[in-house]
């Protein structure tokens, strides 16, 4: 089940954002204390609101009733009304096919409910598992561009494969999924 982040959720995000693994491809984490997840959420999340972006949606175990992941938009750009899509989940629960549900979940809300008009999502190079979960949507591979990544204890400048998706190449996607 997807949901908005709560701050409450802080416990549950420390659990996957401390595991290297899980933010190794991130920009961020891994956490050492939870306080920085309930920080993160206070500082980064939340504050989304005011810059006209929804808070973000936390995956959610339904059996364990815990937050076992994210999934957002977490930049804006007001020229082309696009936003950017990021997502991380606990280890526990890769490759059974939860982000790509989300991702594809959250594609129809950027273009049926917020009416965004164009979505942007990317992932370093060497990240297949995030390459594979957005092969898997309508997304189209633009470019690759180099990111200066910028965690605590690594600096350094990596590349990314960039992906959009406008709201017409989805309408096409769509009625060409319901022609099959």
């Amino acid at each position: 089940m997807l949901r908005e982040i709560e701050l409450k959720d802080y416990k549950d995000m420390f659990e996957y954002g401390s595991n290297p693994l899980v933010t190794k491809y991130l920009n961020w984490g891994p956490f050492v204390l939870p306080i920085e997840a309930k920080r993160s959420i206070k500082s980064i999340f939340i504050p989304r609101l005011k810059k006209g972006l929804p808070i973000g949606y936390a995956i959610v175990d339904l059996k364990k009733q815990k937050m076992i992941g994210t999934i957002d938009f977490h930049t804006k750009n007001d020229l082309d009304h696009s936003v950017e899509i990021g997502y991380a989940l606990h280890k526990d629960y890769w490759n059974q096919g939860i982000m790509s549900y989300a991702l594809k979940y959250l594609i129809d809300l950027a273009f049926n409910y917020f009416d965004y008009k164009k979505l942007r999502i990317r992932h370093m190079v060497d990240n297949i598992a995030s390459e594979m979960i957005i092969k898997k949507t309508p997304f189209r591979y633009t470019e690759e561009t180099f990111y200066q990544l910028k965690k605590v204890h690594d600096r350094r400048i990596v590349t990314l494969k960039n992906y959009e998706l406008t709201k017409e190449e989805y309408d096409e996607y769509q009625q060409s999924q319901r022609n099959l």
